[in-house]
């Protein structure tokens, strides 16, 4: 999935739109994928009704596109629309369709409003989309905070899909208003906005998919993109393939120098993360008193003791580590290391004289930030784990 700035998402919009791909062919087959995966939802759950939140915005159009489909395909549909024009068309084709539409200027008390979400299997919310910038407008406010107070009260709530995102959050820094209805799914168009993967929008997005708008191919704004999402899909493609005839040797040796006397447990957790992403083989480089403790815990792992000061890794474990470094393809150095300055001289050791790909985390970091010169020491293979240290 494709990870995009709001304004990269308008930039591609107005290239698609320029190259003879209107911006209602754009709604119209966002609506239609969004039909699609809310058909499959209902289809599956065996529920029958969809209850649909229209704002004035293209997410609003969306919505009611969506709804207008699943209508004229035999689900019982309803929208409730805000501050959108009476005789819009996409209001007309919906009603058309069989639809039945509540404007939330005729329905002061909510009565309208609470019927029909209270005997909805699914809301979709397009009140507001990705142009969405703080404060939140009262009467969107008015409308979601309804919502929540009428599913607050429900025995089960509806199955919520948020169009693009949940209404009330800023697509750029993923700030959220505190009306927001938390989304069951969250249905991007094209591609995911960058501010979903921020908090606290992360928590009110659900579950994330992304349907296709018709881009065309040859739109190199879209397509040149880099930066993606690392869904399950993203990363299985990543992963090297795993012949039968394979065995343990064949997917490489993980090094890994961590724990102290106060952080065994860093050193058993890496150990264990290792052999559950890949690694065939997994030898653990620890303080000498941790290894009875630790052994029974990993059995098929392989063991260096590393001299120590109190539990600590020392300078001179450095001469011993030396001795193991023919065999490991990849090293993490870090967890549980603890500060003991004495580390820090077998840190710097270590970065400095080893060429195989690193992983440096947690107290690994700690001790790096203080070598001089740091960054013109390790070697172009090292990956820096973002942590507070």
């Amino acid at each position: 999935m494709k990870l995009v700035n709001v304004p990269q998402m308008i930039a591609i919009e107005k290239e698609a739109n320029a190259g003879g791909l209107s911006y209602a062919s754009m709604m119209q087959n966002a609506g239609r994928g969004l039909a699609e995966v809310v058909a499959e939802i209902l289809s599956v759950n065996d529920w029958h009704e969809v209850f649909g939140l229209a704002g004035p915005g293209n997410n609003g159009g969306d919505t009611l596109i969506a709804l207008a489909q699943l209508s004229a395909e035999g689900w019982q549909t309803r929208a409730y629309v805000v501050n959108r024009r009476q005789d819009d068309e996409l209001i007309a084709r919906l009603v058309e369709a069989g639809g039945s539409v509540t404007f939330s200027d005729t329905d002061a008390d909510f009565s309208a409003f609470e019927a029909s979400l209270s005997s909805a299997d699914v809301l979709l919310d397009g009140l507001l989309g990705t142009g969405f910038k703080f404060p939140l407008k009262d009467a969107a406010a008015a409308v979601l905070e309804q919502a929540l107070s009428v599913m607050e009260s429900m025995d089960e709530a509806p199955f919520v899909i948020a169009v693009d995102c949940p209404s009330g959050v800023d697509c750029e820094s993923g700030e959220a208003a505190p009306e927001c209805i938390p989304a069951d799914l969250t249905v991007c168009m094209a591609a995911v906005k960058q501010g979903l993967l921020k908090l606290p929008a992360f928590e009110l997005t659900g579950e994330l998919t992304v349907v296709d708008i018709g881009l065309p191919l040859e739109l190199d704004s879209f397509y040149n993109l880099k930066s993606q999402v690392a869904d399950h899909d993203l990363v299985a493609g990543l992963l090297p393939d795993r012949p039968l005839d394979s065995h343990k040797g064949t997917f490489g040796t993980a090094l890994i120098a961590a724990g102290s006397q106060n952080y065994a447990g860093a050193a058993l957790l890496a150990g264990t993360a290792a052999y559950r992403a890949g690694a065939g083989l997994v030898t653990l480089a620890v303080p000498e008193p941790l290894h009875s403790a630790l052994s029974g815990q990993l059995p098929e792992a392989t063991w260096v003791l590393l001299p120590h000061e109190m539990g600590f890794i020392t300078e001179k474990a450095f001469e011993v580590l030396a001795s193991h470094l023919q065999r490991p393809t990849a090293f993490l150095l870090g967890p549980g290391l603890g500060s003991h300055p004495l580390t820090a001289k077998f840190v710097e050791k270590v970065i400095s004289a080893v060429k195989l790909p690193i992983v440096v985390d947690a107290d690994g970091l700690r001790h790096l930030a203080q070598i001089t010169d740091w960054h013109k020491k390790i070697s172009s293979s090292t990956v820096l784990t973002p942590h507070i240290g």
